[in-house]
């Protein structure tokens, strides 16, 4: 059911570190850190083995932006910052985050 990354454009590994990233699905939320709540649960494509991820969303991202992520089985979190956003098919989004080093346990 998920979107392969040969669907998205050639230069969207411009965005990545030196190493591709390995397809893999985990099932994630995505939280906003400022004032407005919104949560999604979606689930990643592919994860970078140099600390990134692209996850694929229902709604558009704005590069820059800071996300809350949280692994949703496992319970764990970090944050990230959106690199791209690029239109998939079926009003989809696949979306470059950077993630940071912290990670912590969550509360939920």
């Amino acid at each position: 059911m998920s979107t392969s990354t040969r669907e998205l454009a050639p230069d969207v590994y411009a965005h990545w570190p030196v190493r591709k990233p390995t397809p893999l699905e985990v099932p994630v939320v995505l939280s906003l850190l400022n004032k407005r709540p919104f949560k999604e649960r979606t689930f990643t494509e592919n994860v970078s083995p140099s600390s990134g991820m692209c996850a694929v969303t229902k709604r558009t991202w704005q590069p820059g932006t800071r996300l809350l992520v949280t692994l949703d089985r496992e319970g764990i979190q970090g944050q990230a910052r959106v690199v791209y956003c690029q239109r998939l098919a079926n009003n989809r989004f696949a979306v470059g985050l950077a993630l940071s080093a912290q990670t912590q346990q969550g509360s939920d």
